[in-house]
């Protein structure tokens, strides 16, 4: 059974590193993967996929709509695939298209995310293509049951036609480690026992960078030790460099740039902050979660993402203090390893990738009847 994953630009970004997990973790002869992606991507596809047997096949970027729709249908008409799994959110009605144009049986709409008030021109184009993003689809998939209630609608979520595949990872992969944490904290200078708030995660909008900065200064005003680590990159990454530097923390705050590890950097942090404007179900608090981190995540991300006592929701949309004093609160706590609450659990990637197996499976027995 041929597979085509369709995942638009590779930029480090969290729903690349999902189907990655997946693929990583899913060892079955009959199946074969093809990963299509954006020419302008910003990373190079992963060595141990390629390694793997995974094939990646550049396509033009979907602003260039009809190139985009063009190339998507040829590469299944050539290719002949039994399957198009499209992780483009509402973008994905156009993959979608190409497919049905091209013949391919079974094509899936799979959502990863839902919008925030404050994304306005992006929530524009969300929600007019969202009533169209399922329309070619034959399948119907999401990341938990807040993102596919947003996409598909609760009838079509209560009647089961909708199928849930967790944002899953290897827990022991992020289990606390003191080497790591030592190397980390050697590496980017920082001192045994200061403390550090962490956030991973792209720079842009979506991810409130700029309100962590805000968070993290009302904090160090009774903690001037205290450090800000900032994993990740992004097209927001000079502007909140500028406004670390014009509110004077610069020697405060940690950039580590991009890295396709992240695991070791949660072992060199004391508390982990997500105030995202949004999140499908965000891998980043499950990855925190498991190294024992605790965590406060904005209360726009779905609950799901809690799987201890170590997850705290806090709004957004109120003051700063109230996040600083939340972290003031666990400053003298211990972290706890939790990854043993994840492991053989609902997010753990070895039970959530033979989930997919088997839906793949039963599309391909459709296919024989």
């Amino acid at each position: 059974m041929k597979i085509a994953h369709v995942i638009g630009k590779m930029k480090n970004g969290g729903v690349e590193a999902v189907v990655f997990n997946y693929l990583r973790n899913i060892n079955d002869d009959s199946l074969s993967f093809d990963v299509l992606y954006d020419d302008d991507s910003t990373v190079s596809p992963p060595l141990d996929l390629i390694n793997k047997g995974v094939n990646f096949i550049k396509v033009p970027p979907y602003q260039k709509l009809p190139s985009y729709i063009s190339a998507v249908k040829r590469l299944c008409s050539e290719n002949r695939y039994d399957a198009v799994h499209v992780h483009l959110n509402t973008l994905s009605v156009f993959a979608l298209y190409a497919a049905r144009l091209a013949g391919v049986r079974h094509r899936i709409c799979h959502n990863h995310s839902t919008t925030s008030k404050k994304e306005t021109k992006r929530n524009i184009l969300k929600l007019i293509l969202r009533p169209f993003a399922p329309v070619f689809a034959t399948e119907y998939a999401a990341c938990g049951e807040l993102a596919g209630r947003w996409m598909f609608g609760d009838k079509r979520f209560d009647a089961g036609k909708v199928t849930v595949f967790n944002n899953a990872i290897k827990p022991e992969r992020y289990a606390y480690n003191s080497d790591n944490r030592d190397r980390i904290r050697n590496e980017y200078g920082i001192d045994r026992d200061a403390f550090v708030i962490g956030h991973v995660g792209r720079f842009v909008t979506v991810k409130n960078h700029s309100f962590l900065v805000d968070i993290f200064k009302e904090y160090s005003k009774n903690d001037p030790t205290a450090k800000l680590m900032l994993v990740g990159g992004g097209e927001m990454l000079d502007e909140i460099k500028e406004k670390v530097r014009r509110e004077g923390l610069a020697d405060k705050v940690i950039f580590t740039g991009e890295t396709s590890d992240t695991a070791p950097f949660y072992s060199a942090m004391d508390v982990f902050c997500l105030p995202s404007l949004y999140e499908g179900l965000p891998v980043v608090a499950l990855e925190a979660q498991a190294s024992g981190l605790p965590c406060f995540i904005s209360d726009k991300a779905t609950r799901e993402c809690a799987l201890s006592d170590n997850a705290e929701f806090l709004p957004i949309d109120k003051s700063v203090i109230l996040w600083a004093d939340a972290i003031k609160a666990v400053r003298l706590c211990g972290r706890e390893n939790a990854f043993g609450m994840l492991k053989n659990g609902k997010f753990d990637i070895d039970k959530s990738a033979e989930e997919l197996v088997s839906f793949y499976k039963r599309l391909g027995s459709k296919s024989a009847v």
